[in-house]
């Protein structure tokens, strides 16, 4: 079994820069986080293959001048989101990427960040698809006119509105308010999850007017669908709507 190599002097002293601006209050991360986000990288990138020891505890308080304790609540979290397996004795060792818990938002980013993220962004769009169906399925019969007055209201900010940051607000808000009738906080919190840790396309942050006309068009035809009690009609639009949304996703994020 195989140790993870030193890093070298250049790459050593920005990540202690890094260490040491979290010590200054320059950045609102605590130490232990600026340890694990970066050993966190390199497992997922590859950087750190499934098998290999990582780098001993004194190599690690050597590499991003923390001390004992902070290198050892690093590897904590690592071990608690199934990155590693801390053997006594023997060393910490890179799991399997299937143990990994993609539902802890740094694990999530980080491997949507990174090439893996090919695969993972696929998963996340069937998963973020499947769910929001789910939800929408489980609120349709229990929305209240309240709900659809909330919901008529984002559409026509979105209307309205040419900036991408207003106009990705309203559209959150549209989705949620028949996400929270739903009932279903579980299902609920893991697409919020997916919609927060997945990168907006750059198209539509370049262009929010033009991808926003095409989008709620479809928004449109799933609130006047949920109104008129056309629950499938609404299911279906909402399948054509994220489909489309996420899969412009991957074709930029794939080019990059």
């Amino acid at each position: 079994m195989e140790t993870s190599p030193v890093r070298s002097r250049p790459e050593a002293r920005d990540l202690a820069s890094r260490a040491s601006e979290s010590r200054r209050g320059h950045r609102p991360n605590r130490l232990s986080t600026v340890v694990s986000e970066e050993l966190l990288r390199r497992i997922i990138s590859g950087e750190y293959p499934v098998g290999s020891l990582l780098p001993p505890e004194p190599q690690l308080v050597a590499e991003f001048e923390v001390s004992r304790p902070v290198a050892r609540e690093a590897m904590k979290f690592l071990e608690a989101a199934r990155l590693v397996t801390i053997r006594q004795g023997e060393g910490t060792v890179v799991r399997e990427s299937s143990t990994w818990n993609l539902l802890d938002p740094s694990v999530l980013r980080t491997a949507l960040a990174l090439n893996v993220g090919a695969r993972i962004r696929s998963d996340a769009v069937k998963l973020r698809l499947d769910l929001d169906l789910s939800l929408l399925a489980e609120a349709a019969p229990n929305l209240t006119d309240e709900d659809f007055e909330v919901m008529e209201g984002h559409l026509r900010t979105m209307d309205a509105e040419s900036s991408f940051d207003r106009l990705q607000a309203a559209d959150l808000a549209f989705h949620r308010v028949y996400q929270r009738r739903a009932g279903n906080q579980l299902t609920e919190g893991i697409v919020h999850l997916l919609v927060d840790e997945m990168p907006p396309p750059s198209r539509v942050v370049a262009a929010p007017r033009d991808s926003y006309d095409a989008a709620n068009r479809q928004h449109w035809a799933i609130f006047r669908a949920l109104r008129d009690g056309r629950t499938d009609d609404a299911l279906s639009t909402l399948s054509e709507h994220i489909s489309q949304m996420w899969t412009w996703g991957d074709s930029v994020n794939a080019d990059r």
